[in-house]
């Protein structure tokens, strides 16, 4: 197996037709569609499946597509590193966050940085927490925020934000007019949108474990691991999140009403946390030195 077979086969993947993907490697079609077929004997699967227009990856081509990144990523970050060894600090930082607590710690940290060390590039992944743990295990990022409570025992850590979690509906809603605190057993009756529970992450626990607490069984109506998601559908008045309150970090303001939930204690923390043990860039290690050892008070 050669690195241009997995290029080509990324190519196919991310464009979803051979001759698009073609186009796009200044081949023809032909010599591309057969090292497609060759990787497949290679491997002893079928990668993609042929019976549409459109090309659709297998559950084997998916899991294939996703390494086959990772290592032409780090490739390219190796390459870019030993090109810029004159420079002193170099290479690519990679990094990930939950976007919208991530947009209240990252843009001015790497644009201070950039400014210190302008010869390198960065590398800012966003997803939940359990997205940043398989992209930690699977050494895309180095370090990553996180929602806690996280797996103890695999991870250093620097402590960041604990704020309470608050109840968030559009601002046009009447039913709530001019409402700044509500209490959790008026949520009871209301259709609820939640944060999508993760195998071994107890963000979405904890809210459910509160209202088990004062015997209330909650109406959810959806739930989701993308807050944007949930955002947009507590814009259009279908139902009341419960969510940590950074969530409407870089939300427009006024677009949403945000209620203290007044009878509980409900809390979230985050941290940002790299592989124990791991050696970290020199680029990492500087970068983290940004946070201080604790964040609770940072403005």
């Amino acid at each position: 197996m050669k690195l241009r077979q997995l290029r080509y086969f990324c190519a196919i993947a991310e464009e979803g037709q051979i001759s698009r993907a073609a186009q796009r490697l200044h081949m023809a079609q032909p010599p591309l569609s057969f090292q497609l077929k060759l990787l497949e004997e290679e491997l002893g699967v079928k990668l993609v499946d042929r019976n549409t227009r459109y090309l659709s990856l297998t559950q084997a081509g998916h899991l294939f597509y996703q390494r086959a990144s990772q290592i032409l990523d780090m490739l390219g970050n190796a390459t870019s590193e030993i090109r810029d060894m004159s420079h002193g600090v170099y290479g690519v930082l990679s990094m990930g966050s939950p976007p919208a607590i991530g947009s209240l710690y990252m843009p001015d940290r790497i644009k201070r940085f950039h400014v210190q060390y302008p010869h390198i590039r960065f590398s800012w992944r966003e997803g939940n927490t359990y997205r940043m743990l398989e992209l930690l295990e699977a050494q895309v990022i180095e370090f990553g925020i996180v929602r806690l409570p996280i797996p103890e025992g695999e991870y250093d850590a620097i402590p960041l934000l604990t704020e309470s979690w608050v109840a968030i509906t559009d601002r046009k809603d009447k039913a709530y007019a001019r409402k700044k605190r509500i209490r959790l057993n008026e949520l009871a009756a209301v259709p609820l949108i939640m944060m999508h529970r993760q195998e071994g992450i107890r963000c979405h626990d904890m809210v459910l474990d509160e209202m088990r607490a004062m015997d209330i069984t909650p109406t959810i109506l959806c739930e989701s691991d993308n807050i944007s998601a949930i955002l947009s559908l507590v814009a259009r008045s279908v139902g009341v999140a419960i969510l940590p309150a950074s969530a409407l970090a870089g939300q427009v303001a006024g677009k949403f009403r945000c209620m203290e939930i007044a009878d509980c204690t409900l809390q979230s923390s985050s941290a940002i946390v790299w592989r124990r043990g791991k050696r970290l860039s020199v680029a990492a290690e500087l970068f983290l030195e940004t946070f201080p050892l604790s964040m609770q008070d940072e403005k």
